[in-house]
C-alpha cells in the first residue's frame, strides 16, 4: 500500500485542525493556512510524515521487538485492535494504566496472573468451584482481560509506540518519554510536536482519517519499478531512419553510388516573360473623304 493521495486525506477529513486559539505554537508549522479560525494541515507534510512512519514500523517489526498500539477513543477501539491483532503487536484500548511504562514490573505481575487465572478456570481444578464462586471470578477475569487482554502475550518492556491520538494519551507520551522510547503518534494542532518522537500531523478526531492512517503504517512500502530507458528506442528509429535516407537519396559526386540512380529528365517550362508575342495586326478601315470644294 501506498502512501495516501492527498485527495484521500483530504476525503477523510484529516486536514482539518482545531480553533486558532487552541493551537499549538510549535504546530504552526504544519498548518498550511486558516479559514474561518480554523487551522488547515499541510497534507504534504502528512504524506512525508507517513512514509518515515513506515519505514519505523518495518525496521522494528523486522527485529521481532514488541510494538505496543495505544487507541483509548471509542470510536477507534476496534480498528486499533484489528491493526494491532493483525500484525502480531500488543494494543491498549480501554484505559491507558498509570505506571504502564515506568511501573512495568508490576504489570508484569498482573499479566501474569491473569494468564494464570485464565489457566485455572479452563482446567479441571476449577470443577471444584460452586456456581457462585466460578461467576465471581469469572466476571474479575473479564474485568482483567478489558483492561490489559491486549498486552496478556506482552514479556519485555515495548520497543515503541503508536498512538492514534497524542491529546488522549498524554500520560503515555509523557511516560514514553521518561523512559526513552520512541512514539509515533497523530499529532493535532492542539499539542506539542516536540514531545512525540516521530509525529504525523492530522486531524485524530475523524475516524476515517484515522483508520487510514493506522492502516498506511503498517502497509508495507510500494517498491518503485525502474522504466524502460527510452534513448536505445531512439537511436534504432535513427538508425533506421538514416538507412532509408542513403538507399533512397545516394550522395551527389560519388560515381559509385549514382550508378544505380536513373535520371530524370528535366521537364522545359516555358515562362510567362519567354512567351513569344504574336504581331498584332490592324484593320484599316476606309472613310468617306469629303472633297473641299
Amino acid at each position: 500500500m501506498s502512501v495516501p493521495t492527498l485527495v484521500e486525506l483530504a476525503e477523510a477529513g484529516a486536514h482539518f485542525g482545531h480553533h486558532r486559539s487552541l493551537t499549538f505554537p510549535k504546530s504552526k508549522v504544519f498548518i498550511y493556512s486558516v479559514q474561518s479560525n480554523v487551522a488547515l494541515i499541510n497534507l504534504e507534510k502528512t504524506q512525508q510524515a507517513l512514509i518515515k512512519a513506515q519505514e519505523v514500523f518495518q525496521d522494528y517489526q523486522a527485529q521481532n521487538k514488541p510494538i505496543l498500539f495505544v487507541g483509548t477513543r471509542r470510536a477507534v477501539r476496534a480498528v486499533t485492535k484489528e491493526i494491532a491483532i493483525a500484525n502480531n503487536c500488543h494494543y491498549i484500548t480501554e484505559r491507558w494504566f498509570g505506571g504502564m511504562l515506568t511501573n512495568f514490573t508490576t504489570i508484569l505481575e498482573n499479566i501474569k496472573r491473569l494468564n494464570e487465572q485464565e489457566e485455572y478456570l479452563a482446567g479441571d481444578k476449577s470443577q471444584r468451584l460452586t456456581k457462585k464462586e466460578r461467576l465471581v471470578m469469572t466476571n474479575k477475569l473479564e474485568r482483567t482481560k478489558r483492561f490489559l487482554g491486549g498486552v496478556a502475550k506482552l514479556r519485555e518492556m515495548p520497543a515503541l509506540l503508536i498512538l492514534s491520538s497524542a491529546s488522549e494519551d498524554k500520560i503515555a507520551i509523557e511516560e514514553a518519554n521518561q523512559l526513552g522510547i520512541p512514539v509515533v503518534s497523530i499529532t493535532d494542532t492542539d499539542m506539542n510536536p516536540d514531545t512525540i518522537t516521530y509525529p504525523i500531523p492530522a486531524n485524530d478526531d475523524a475516524p476515517k482519517a484515522v483508520e487510514l492512517i493506522l492502516r498506511t503504517i503498517v502497509a508495507a512500502p510500494t517498491k518503485t519499478v525502474a522504466k524502460p530507458k527510452v534513448t536505445a528506442v531512439v537511436e534504432k528509429t535513427e538508425v533506421k531512419a538514416e538507412k532509408k535516407t542513403t538507399t533512397l537519396r545516394p550522395a551527389q559526386g560519388d560515381p559509385e553510388r549514382s550508378r544505380g540512380a536513373k535520371k530524370v529528365p528535366a521537364k522545359k517550362v516555358a515562362s510567362k516573360n519567354t512567351a513569344v508575342k504574336k504581331p498584332v495586326t490592324k484593320k484599316v478601315t476606309k472613310k468617306a473623304v469629303t472633297k473641299v470644294k
